[in-house]
């Protein structure tokens, strides 16, 4: 038998509302909460501002088993919890953040959904246990879920309630709500229970057409470190350092494959005449991605302990690789330009820590780059016909933001979407460096990512440095994702 936070787990993930039916009567909840369920819906609350709740909970826990997950709404007090417990409650709902009423919950086996509305609220409830946290009141809760949802860890879900409804719905949960808190918008006592499923269909049809996919997983090499993908005509390449693979995948084939390299190849790029360039250990080079024939052209005279890392390619031609210490030495790493990969590379800039996602902007008069370990997105004036670089001004410092700053791609509208080390989750930054949203990937250590001009990212992920319960526990780590961009 699942326990109450396996069940109400799944069925969130299978509708993310939960219906709030304040004010129900005991004599009509077995046939309403049957419309909801017949609706799709698979979460009900009574509050316990309702008439006879202890008895209205106990009778629908009986009726519909794990077909349902019941619950209790406007839980304040031990005692309350206590008696949920009893009655086979499954989760326990407050207007507010009371850590004693949290403890309590998970000791008789209940989830709490403690109210929060600040980080300060929120902080405490994850320290005490909780990992739903509803949001409230939501109807003008934007920004809060968005700065929330980068801070908050991955495992913790916010439900937006209060004032929401499927005019609003979309654009919250693009801003980090995971589910939804549906109150009078849903119920209110006096409505039949036709205009309630009613209600409930039309959310569950707003839900399908602007619910965000989550990101799909699709090719799992098992890569240690899912390095630089690049897309070209419908195919995705990119590499495994480690392994000394060079991997592909064909969009809308099941299958992958994987090219054994003779060296390390840390970095791809094309060019503009169509073949594919890429970064060794010190040396550009062209590759063969159908053989994995490597073409070297010559060594760079690099510091000791000093690699290749990342690379991007201007519209001429040009190649342009930073690099890092071996040792993750700050102040070690550089930026190097070559016109070409038979050309001898030569620095362009030192004094960094680990050069990544390197991109030009649209007109190729910038060329931007994060230092991963300064946490920063610097932008470079450029000049590509001399291969030259001015004083670089600093985009974004990446405040607050979960993990280390990794790959970066440059879409069309100009934002910047950076892949979070660590962070398991991309993010979207505006031209000028401020943040716009994060989108999950289900793996903690997301690398980098390509876009393929439609509103897709790929998205290449690592194995390398996570623990047995924690690749059990996020088993695409190592994998390519699709991620679905948003389009406002």
């Amino acid at each position: 038998m699942s326990t109450h936070a396996e069940s109400l787990d799944a069925h969130l993930a299978q509708v993310p509302l939960v219906a709030i039916l304040r004010g129900l009567r005991g004599d009509e909840a077995i046939e309403m909460v049957d419309a909801l369920y017949r609706a799709g819906l698979r979460v009900a609350e009574v509050p316990l501002n309702s008439p006879a709740p202890f008895d209205t909970i106990e009778m629908l826990v009986r009726h519909f088993g794990q077909r349902m997950s019941i619950g209790a709404g406007t839980v304040l007090d031990l005692a309350a919890v206590e008696r949920l417990a009893a009655i086979g409650c499954a989760f326990c709902v407050a207007p507010n953040m009371d850590a004693r009423v949290i403890t309590a919950s998970l000791a008789h086996g209940m989830v709490p959904m403690p109210g929060i509305a600040t980080a300060t609220e929120a902080f405490a409830a994850v320290a005490a246990g909780a990992r739903w946290l509803k949001v409230f009141p939501a109807s003008q809760a934007g920004p809060t879920l968005a700065a929330l949802r980068t801070v908050l860890p991955p495992h913790v879900q916010l439900l937006a309630v209060g004032g929401v409804n499927p005019d609003n719905g979309a654009a919250l949960q693009r801003a980090g709500a995971y589910g939804f808190g549906l109150g009078a918008d849903l119920y209110r006592p006096g409505v039949t229970t036709q205009a309630v499923h009613a209600r409930a269909l039309e959310w569950t049809a707003a839900l399908a057409q602007w619910q965000r996919p989550p990101a799909k997983l699709l090719a799992q090499p098992l890569a240690v470190v899912g390095e630089s993908p690049v897309w070209r005509a419908h195919e995705v390449c990119w590499l495994d350092p480690v392994e000394r693979r060079l991997l592909r995948h064909a969009l809308g084939e099941a299958d992958w494959r994987a090219v054994s390299l003779a060296e390390p190849l840390w970095s791809l790029a094309w060019l503009p005449e169509g073949r594919l360039a890429a970064a060794g250990e010190q040396a550009l080079c062209v590759v063969d991605p159908d053989t994995g024939r490597i073409e070297p052209g010559p060594p760079a005279a690099l510091p000791a302990g000093v690699r290749f890392n990342d690379m991007t390619c201007d519209a001429r031609g040009g190649l342009w690789v930073s690099t890092m210490h071996r040792g993750v030495l700050a102040g070690q790493g550089g930026l190097y330009y070559a016109a070409s990969p038979g050309a001898a590379p030569r620095p362009v800039e030192a004094g960094l820590g680990v050069g990544n996602g390197i991109a030009f902007s649209a007109d190729q008069q910038t060329l931007y780059l994060i230092d991963t370990l300064a946490r920063t997105l610097l932008a470079y004036p450029a000049d590509t016909a001399a291969g030259t670089l001015g004083e670089p001004v600093i985009v974004s410092d990446f405040l607050d933001l979960p993990g280390k700053p990794d790959g970066m791609a440059i879409a069309s509208d100009g934002t910047f979407w950076v892949a979070m080390w660590g962070g398991g989750c991309i993010v979207q930054l505006a031209a000028d460096g401020a943040f716009l949203r994060a989108l999950p990937v289900p793996a903690p250590h997301v690398g980098s990512l390509c876009l393929d001009g439609s509103g897709k990212a790929y998205v290449s992920t690592a194995r390398a440095r996570l623990s047995p319960a924690r690749l059990a526990a996020h088993p695409g780590s190592g994998g390519l994702f699709e991620v679905l961009l948003p389009t406002d």
